[in-house]
């Protein structure tokens, strides 16, 4: 089954990244007022001093830094100064020592914390028509990120074993919850690229809970996983995955079937080692879902033809094509996350993923 060609509408978050990007002085500080920044870093148990560069100024600059063409630290404090002079404000040394020191102050735990409420606000703020099908969709993807060469890099986020001493660079796993209606970040996990507990499903685990009850999780192939399925369905969230390799495949041919909509069932595996036995036993013997042959078609790219599979069970209210152009807007998320690859940060969800 195939699904329209059209175009999908720009992104309103990447619009609105080349507004930020392009716009001089601090504009951040209209998207993270000063109070929220620093109530969240009271609340989060951090102190500071009345300075020039206080956790929201410092913030504003940095994130500007981020998008600037333009990413040296001489740039970024020439944008303070410009948002000092039209603010009436006194202009401040053009040095980038002190912005430099300020930024490495920055908490880790205060940039996640913004990341995910504002995220969040955004997403509970969206139009009802964003939604599909008037549920929320949740895009869930992993990715690695290589980083500076530093020793305490090195230590917490080791070098691949199978490379020669010297050569590469450290690399964290990461992965990121976005709301497909907003294209913003609300949850994420990371870890040193391998070892115990660093898989893409490891880290899944850790953020299952912020998914609420109506949500549709819309996953790669790696996601479609027995445990994630049945226990997703346990707290009322509904799965659109690409059916694994692994898998037997469907066969979508017979009397009395349809020859791209079969009903499946999964049965349950053997106890992992990561879930109690407690846990094992609440989950059921058995799930049934659906398996769906589509074919996604993305402008410049070549048409794919791919079974997904769904817990959405009703062909009527749920068609293939929905469910294709559904699959097809994942591929937001590969873009969301290639930027994060390339620019080495995420930017606060209230303004891109």
């Amino acid at each position: 089954m195939s699904q329209s060609t059209s175009l999908v509408p720009v992104c309103l978050a990447f619009a609105a990244r080349r507004h930020l990007a392009n716009a001089p002085g601090l504009p951040f500080a209209e998207h993270l007022p000063a109070p929220l920044v620093h109530a969240t870093a009271h609340r989060l148990g951090y102190s500071f001093r009345e300075r020039i560069f206080t956790p929201a100024v410092t913030l504003w600059t940095f994130l500007s830094q981020v998008l600037d063409p333009d990413h040296s630290c001489r740039q970024a404090v020439a944008r303070l100064l410009a948002f000092r002079t039209a603010q009436g404000l006194r202009r401040c040394s053009p040095d980038t020592g002190a912005y430099c020191r300020a930024r490495a102050r920055l908490p880790e735990e205060l940039l996640k914390e913004l990341t995910r409420s504002t995220g969040r606000q955004l997403l509970e703020q969206a139009p009802k028509t964003w939604l599909w099908k008037g549920r929320p969709v949740k895009v869930v993807d992993g990715t690695g990120l290589s980083m500076p060469d530093t020793q305490e890099n090195q230590k917490a986020y080791p070098k691949s074993k199978k490379r020669a001493p010297g050569v590469g660079f450290p690399v964290l796993r990461l992965v990121v919850i976005f709301g497909l209606a907003v294209g913003t970040v609300l949850e994420a996990a990371l870890a040193a690229f391998q070892g115990k507990g660093s898989g893409e499903l490891s880290l899944f685990r850790q953020l299952a809970e912020s998914l609420q009850p109506g949500d549709v999780l819309l996953g790669d192939r790696l996601y479609g996983t027995f445990w994630n399925v049945a226990q997703g369905l346990a707290k009322g969230v509904d799965f659109v995955v690409r059916l694994h390799a692994d898998r037997t495949p469907v066969w979508f041919r017979g009397r009395g079937h349809r020859t791209d909509n079969r009903r499946v069932c999964w049965h349950k595996p053997q106890r992992p080692a990561w879930l109690s036995v407690e846990d094992y036993e609440r989950l059921p013997d058995k799930i049934r879902l659906r398996a769906v042959r589509v074919e996604v078609r993305q402008r410049g790219f070549r048409t794919r033809r791919l079974v997904l599979v769904t817990t959405l069970l009703d062909a009527d209210a749920f068609s293939g094509a929905d469910l294709a152009e559904l699959y097809r807007r994942r591929w937001q998320a590969e873009i969301d996350q290639a930027d994060c690859r390339s620019r080495g940060s995420l930017y606060l969800g209230g303004i891109a993923a």
